[in-house]
């Protein structure tokens, strides 16, 4: 992606931060929710985020990553924007994916594996090519750490105009210290959308250019 694109993908979400689903059925587990349906569906006015997934995964071509996904919600939503050739892998220690249909997880497009740690450089090497990623949602533990490891080891993965984000940027929890990460790297292409996207612990967007 070029920043021009990625630049107009980020103004036409934060004008509209409201997934436009393709089919009610993605998200039929999570309507009875109201805690987790408000941050979904953008209620708050502080999750456009998951919007912005959904309009990402639509404008690329190739592969999409996500390394944290818990509940689910970003999974149904990076869902929602994809191609027909693409593929989806989402992967987690963790195996809950309580708002995800069962559509969704035996589509042949999609590839979830819970029981994959984000710093295993083996089965990354395994499971991935070289420069084959076109978006990656890192989502795991939030501290600088992990989002510093997890970056070393999927690095080579990205390809050269891959799009990355990252939720909870912001120093507003002693507990969650990415914000440290990405005050520290300098992509030539980087974003702060906290206002609109998860306000108030943060959410950076960077290109790989």
């Amino acid at each position: 992606m070029n920043k021009e694109l990625l630049d107009k993908i980020i103004s036409d979400v934060k004008s509209n931060p409201y997934i436009e689903w393709k089919d009610k059925l993605f998200f039929s587990k999570i309507v009875n929710n109201n805690e987790f349906k408000s941050y979904l569906f953008n209620e708050d006015g502080n999750h456009g985020y998951f919007a912005l997934l959904s309009k990402l995964v639509n404008s690329v071509d190739g592969l999409v990553v996500e390394v944290g996904n818990r509940e689910g919600m970003g999974l149904l939503s990076m869902y929602n924007g994809l191609k027909e050739n693409q593929s989806l892998y989402s992967i987690d220690i963790i195996d809950d994916l309580r708002f995800v249909p069962e559509n969704i997880i035996n589509d042949s497009r999609v590839n979830i594996l819970n029981n994959f740690n984000s710093l295993d450089k083996d089965r990354i090497a395994k499971e991935f090519k070289a420069k084959s990623i076109s978006v990656i949602f890192f989502d795991t533990i939030h501290t600088y750490e992990q989002i510093f490891k997890e970056y070393n080891c999927w690095e080579s993965y990205l390809k050269d105009d891959c799009v990355i984000l990252i939720d909870d940027i912001r120093d507003v929890q002693w507990d969650r210290t990415k914000w440290k990460f990405h005050q520290e790297f300098n992509w030539n292409v980087k974003y702060d959308i906290t206002e609109w996207a998860h306000n108030p612990t943060g959410f950076g967007v960077y290109l790989k250019v």
